[in-house]
């Protein structure tokens, strides 16, 4: 399995997308986006809250979610019981997201996205250098930094970096800002992470 989140995501990865300056063509609605450890970055990793999708069974669609302090909080299970079916459940093995693998998979998210399919969800932009996403009642930019893919606002003003997700070994690591954390952003990133590191087709 490929361990290049951009190939997983459906993203280019050549040295004139690599960085996200110059890559969104202008005019632009989402403003401009910062260059890595730009005005938008958290200034100290001690700033971001790091989780795990970690535990494959054998890949990220049966997988355990970990908090910064290695317990489960969250569980990725597929096709049990439904088939065609990937469900997030959290520590109470509540339902928060359901995605069904269909010809166009679909997804939903408790209290943060409607039921939609997930090329809209997260639509890739036509020189594939970045996907935007919408999520309580709002609209984020994924846009690749390197090695790494990070979730910012999207809007005229500076923009803010709420979440980042690389690779490391057999797991996705997403490292996301108290205030993603706050807003509900959490489950809204595990659910991006298991459609654009699942190896399926979602465009």
């Amino acid at each position: 399995m490929s361990l290049n989140p951009y190939a997983q995501g459906g993203w280019s990865n050549n040295n004139s997308s690599s960085r996200i300056s110059g890559t969104v063509p202008q005019p632009s609605i989402f403003g401009a986006l910062p260059y890595p450890n730009g005005p938008g970055q958290p200034s100290h990793a001690s700033r971001l809250l790091t989780f795990r999708l970690t535990r494959y069974n054998p890949t990220i669609l049966q997988s355990t979610v970990v908090d910064p302090n290695m317990r489960p909080c969250f569980s990725v299970r597929t096709d049990n019981p439904t088939p065609g079916f990937t469900v997030i459940h959290n520590a109470a093995n509540q339902p928060r997201a359901i995605i069904e693998w269909a010809r166009h998979p679909v997804v939903e998210i408790r209290d943060a996205v409607p039921k939609n399919s997930a090329a809209q969800w997260l639509a890739l932009s036509s020189d594939k250098s970045y996907r935007t996403m919408k999520a309580l009642n709002k609209t984020f930019v994924w846009a690749k930094d390197d090695a790494d893919i990070c979730l910012y606002s999207a809007g005229l003003g500076e923009p803010e970096m709420y979440a980042r997700m690389s690779r490391e070994d057999d797991e996705v690591v997403l490292d996301l800002t108290a205030v993603a954390v706050q807003i509900g952003l959490l489950e809204v990133c595990i659910t991006a992470a298991v459609l654009l590191q699942s190896g399926r087709k979602i465009d």
